[in-house]
């Protein structure tokens, strides 16, 4: 689906919505970690798993609003492919932990799906237009490379990726500076 060029920059803010969206529909993936993971390889909250969730979404929206506020449409959008990168990150690692187990996990449909297809439409239109080379929006887009290989053999090996390690002791401490 092309979009009219002008209007472009107003549709990256439909990334993170849909994020939101996604991270909302992650609101109870503690149990979900609890239930799939070996107990003691992840120190995790409902309260801090859930700041996350929220903070997560914040960035997202002022991630966007910075690019949406730079005059420069060719700057704006390698910022703004930083976040479609890691949509599509997300979006393929709900995919690929779903075929694995076999089962619904928290964030499949808008993380998974939607997400994805968001992401992919906008990737349409920044190389439609010629935004930025289309060598540069490969190159952006394979710096999700390295991460989605180590998800992989993360969950071959049942263990949580990295990212996710990052991205819980960063809950952690999230939740430990709102309780100061």
């Amino acid at each position: 689906m092309i979009f009219n060029i002008e209007i472009l920059k107003e549709l990256f803010f439909v990334i993170p919505l849909v994020l939101f969206i996604h991270e909302m529909e992650e609101w109870n993936i503690y149990h979900y970690h609890q239930k799939n993971y070996p107990t003691g390889v992840i120190e995790e909250s409902i309260l801090g798993t859930r700041l996350w969730l929220f903070f997560l979404s914040i960035v997202g929206f002022v991630w966007t609003g910075i690019c949406y506020w730079i005059p420069n449409m060719a700057l704006s959008t390698v910022i703004m492919m930083l976040l479609i990168d890691f949509t599509i990150l997300n979006s393929l690692q709900h995919i690929i932990l779903t075929l694995k187990t076999k089962k619904y996990n928290p964030g499949f449909i808008f993380g998974g799906i939607v997400a994805l297809v968001v992401a992919i439409v906008a990737v349409i239109n920044i190389v439609h237009y010629e935004i930025i080379p289309i060598w540069s929006v490969g190159l952006l887009l394979c710096l999700i490379i390295p991460i989605l290989i180590e998800s992989a053999v993360s969950s071959k090996n049942n263990k949580i990726p990295l990212m996710l390690k990052g991205i819980l002791k960063a809950s952690d401490k999230l939740e430990k500076f709102m309780s100061v």
